[in-house]
């Protein structure tokens, strides 16, 4: 389950990381040089005119959305990304870091870790308390996009925090899935989805939603998963006779071509006659479409391209 910003701060808050003074709207006045952020789940509220100057006019227009943060604004010139996140297959935790912040993760030039100690010494006490929220909050991901640097003082401007969720599998599949390692949750929908990392997965089922589908399933088949670990997903999500699928893949630790090679050699063994979407980028991405396009696999780079056409 993810949290909405306003929530995660107020965890970031227990653990003793820094955040802006904000507090949700009910009318109250509002300060100068504040901003207005809409608490949706989905990212890229810049790019969408959800995150404004706080003003009685773009208030009336964000809460159409629900809940409105309002938020100092705070000037800063130097911005980081940092995050925490689980690899299921290996069972340890991963720590993404950029020295670049603020845009989507796709566009950063991140790198993974597995130790604290290798992180730049100012960013390690800010690792440690989201690893405790990991721990302690049992959750999947502890995001901060951007993270600044302001008097010395690092501050999360904004928040991400996922929580793992339902303890004890309740369909014949989700058993399934335990069984195997993957992290699968059941849905009322029609369109299957597999993505990697918890965060790009729920960011996928919001945007399924923005474009009037309905997810089948939340499936995350985690960092570094290979050929046999998609193809075990496939087996997972197809169990349910979804009308569409849509692969969305980031690839870091996780490689292109081994996902088109695992959906390629499941396709030649089993029947599949729904359509298949896949986004795949990241590490192999040239060598992973090569071996889809032979295979008559339609790939789209984006994300958005690719919910807009499974729900088309």
């Amino acid at each position: 389950m993810r949290l909405k910003e306003f929530q995660a701060k107020e965890i970031f808050k227990k653990y003793g990381i820094k955040v802006p003074t904000s507090f949700l709207y009910k009318n109250q006045d509002i300060p100068k040089n504040y901003l207005a952020k809409a608490q949706v789940l989905h990212g890229k509220r810049g790019k969408q005119g959800l995150i404004q100057e706080a003003t009685k006019e773009n208030i009336k227009k964000l809460q159409k959305y629900g809940e409105v943060l309002i938020e100092e604004k705070i000037e800063h010139k130097k911005e980081y990304y940092l995050a925490i996140t689980i690899d299921r297959i290996k069972k340890d935790f991963i720590i993404l870091f950029s020295k670049e912040g603020g845009i989507e993760i796709e566009e950063l030039p991140i790198k993974k870790f597995n130790n604290i100690q290798e992180l730049p010494k100012e960013i390690q006490p800010i690792a440690e308390k989201l690893l405790k929220i990991i721990e302690e909050e049992k959750a999947t991901l502890a995001e901060i996009n951007p993270l600044i640097k302001k008097d010395n003082k690092l501050i999360a401007l904004d928040a991400k925090i996922i929580l793992s969720g339902k303890d004890q599998p309740e369909t014949e599949i989700e058993k399934i899935a335990q069984e195997k390692g993957i992290n699968y949750v059941e849905l009322k929908g029609d369109i299957a989805i597999i993505g990697n990392g918890a965060g790009l997965v729920m960011t996928t089922l919001d945007l399924i939603k923005h474009f009037n589908g309905k997810a089948a399933n939340f499936l995350d088949i985690g960092g570094g998963a290979d050929k046999n670990t998609m193809e075990t997903a496939l087996n997972i999500v197809l169990k349910k006779q979804p009308k569409k699928l849509f692969i969305n893949i980031f690839g870091g630790i996780t490689r292109c071509d081994e996902i088109a090679k695992g959906l390629v050699e499941y396709k030649k063994d089993n029947k599949i006659e729904i359509p298949i979407i896949v986004r795949l980028i990241g590490t192999n991405e040239k060598q992973g479409q090569e071996i889809l396009e032979k295979n008559n696999i339609k790939f789209v780079t984006s994300m958005e391209e690719g919910a807009r056409l499974t729900c088309q």
